[in-house]
Order: structure tokens, then sequence, then C-alpha cells
């Protein structure tokens, strides 16, 4: 399997070294080379949205990285074809001279997907695929488009314009289809995850609280944070800065992020300022108009409480 995967490699960067060789007459050489030596994001028109996936019936938890839009194409975290398809994901850099690119290997029995962040040029199998939207690197996140990964690992795809609903068929056996009501909560009880704490202790201790209506919060150093509007246009946030947003209804949300360096996750919150910014939020924090709502990912799903109790538990850590 090694071997087979060296050759593949080999092959793809040689495609992509032609393809560079070709655009050097049309782009400037030295703004091609900070972009991928840095892996630089590109700035893309998107949009993040509520966006819901089912895999054979079983709604798929989404906790601190979101699907979005981009070009009429749903893009969600890699993670999600680890663990809601079974397929195995490893991450990697290829030096190509002076260049470095980020690139994500999905495996899944015999099929093997390899992709490049930021290139439209992806290698299935033996095939070499153009897409109309790639990889996209965000918030430290790896994020494919849902609908070609899907397909090429053998699974079916459709899409409900209505409900902003993506239905994913393996072809497994469907006991008992998961009914959406109010028991169906996505929201669970919130616990921090063990062995990643150090930013909720800068985060919730002694920084971020909610005064006449509006929160405030001093972004921890190290970490990156995003504000999102509740269509989801998007602002970079700066570590160390303080900022103030009012809550309520279409008020938006923010997410926080810090990496630990040499581990393969990271610690995460989302905290909501529109406590009604989904149905099950709705349901089950819709009441709540003077307090923010914090979430994260746990090993049972999404957890989430009041910003208030989280700061309680943060003391405890």
């Amino acid at each position: 399997m090694q071997v087979e995967e060296h050759w593949l490699k080999h092959l793809f960067l040689k495609y992509i070294d032609e393809v560079k060789n070709m655009w050097k007459k049309k782009v400037s050489i030295a703004f091609l080379s900070v972009m991928m030596l840095f892996g630089t994001t590109v700035s893309v028109s998107a949009a993040q949205q509520n966006v819901s996936v089912k895999v054979d019936s079983k709604r798929v938890s989404f906790p601190d990285a979101q699907p979005y839009f981009e070009s009429s194409r749903v893009m969600i975290p890699v993670r999600f074809v680890s663990e809601s398809l079974g397929a195995k994901v490893s991450y990697g850099k290829e030096s190509s001279g002076n260049k470095v690119n980020r690139v994500v290997t999905i495996k899944l029995g015999d099929k093997v997907i390899y992709m490049t962040v930021n290139s439209s040029k992806v290698l299935v199998g033996e095939q070499i695929i153009t897409l109309d939207v790639p990889a996209r690197l965000q918030e430290e996140r790896v994020y494919v488009p849902l609908r070609f990964v899907s397909e090429a690992l053998g699974t079916q795809v459709k899409w409900n314009q209505a409900q902003k609903l993506v239905s994913i068929s393996t072809g497994a056996e469907i006991k008992e289809p998961e009914p959406d009501t109010e028991v169906d909560n996505m929201y669970g009880d919130f616990q921090f995850k063990d062995g990643f704490d150090d930013l909720a202790k800068a985060l919730f201790i002694n920084n971020t609280k909610v005064t006449n209506g509006k929160l405030t919060f001093t972004v921890p150093k190290g970490a990156t944070a995003t504000y999102w509007t509740n269509d989801m246009a998007s602002t970079k946030l700066v570590s160390g800065k303080t900022y103030t947003y009012a809550l309520g209804e279409n008020k938006g949300s923010i997410s926080i992020n810090l990496v630990y360096p040499g581990k393969n996750e990271q610690e995460g919150y989302s905290l909501f300022l529109d406590s009604k910014i989904n149905a099950d939020m709705a349901a089950k924090f819709g009441s709540i108009t003077d307090d923010a709502i914090v979430a994260l990912a746990t090993n049972k799903g999404i957890g989430a409480t009041t910003l208030t109790k989280v700061i309680l538990a943060a003391k405890e850590l």
C-alpha cells in the first residue's frame, strides 16, 4: 500500500507541476510562491448556513465547525468523512521545490482520494478530476465538497433545497429512521474535553461576561476567533483584543479555537448571541434572552449550555 500511495502522490504532484508551469505565463510567480509556501487560505465567497446532513437517516452533528456553501456546493469538515462514512483520513504536506502543499488522503476500502488544499485537481484512484470547488482551509480545519467526496466513496447523495438537507445513503440496512422531533435535539449536556481546557480557562475565567444584554470578552493569546452574522458573513477577530456584541435575535455567533501543537485535536467553542439561531437551539434555549449559549464537541455529540453555567464549570477545572 505504501508503494501505491507513493506512486499516486508522484503522479499527482507531477501533474500539478505541469499545470503550474502553464500558469507562470499568466500568474505572478512571487504571488504563487507565497500562497503555496505558507498555505494561505484563498478568500472565498462562502456563506455558512443551517445545513442538515443525514447518513442512512441518522442526523450528523457538526459541533464547532459548521458546513457552508461555496458556489452552490456544500462544504463540510473532512472529519465528517472519517466519523460518519467510516473512511480513514490522513493529513500531510508535500514539498515541490520551495513550495509546500497541504494534502489530504481519504481511504475507504479500495477507494482512495488524494486532495490538495485550494487545488481544483483531485486524484481519485488513477484518475485526475477537476472540481469546481476545491478543498479549503478555514479556521485551521480542512473542508471538502460533500457531494464529490461522498459519491467518490460509493455513496448516494440527495439534496432537499426546501429543508437544506443532504441525505446520504451508504447502502447499509436501515432498521429505524431517526425522527425529527424535539427529543432528537442535537444539543446534549455540556462537558469540557479531558486534556483540552487551556482555552476554557483563558476564555471563561475572569474574562467573558454578559452585562446589560451585551457579551464582552478578550480573545485569548494564541487563539483564533471569528464573528459570524446569521447570514454567515465573517469577521476575523484579533488575539489579545477585547470585543463587545449585543445579545438577541439575528445577532450571530462567535467561534474561538486553540490548536495544540503535536495533537490531532483542537479545543474550540461557539458562543451564540442568538438563542434561537436554529430550531434545536430554540427548542432548548429559546426562552433565554439575557445570556449567551456556549457549545462544543463531545464524544457523544454537541454539548451546549448557558455561558453562566460554563463559567462556573471552568472555575472547577
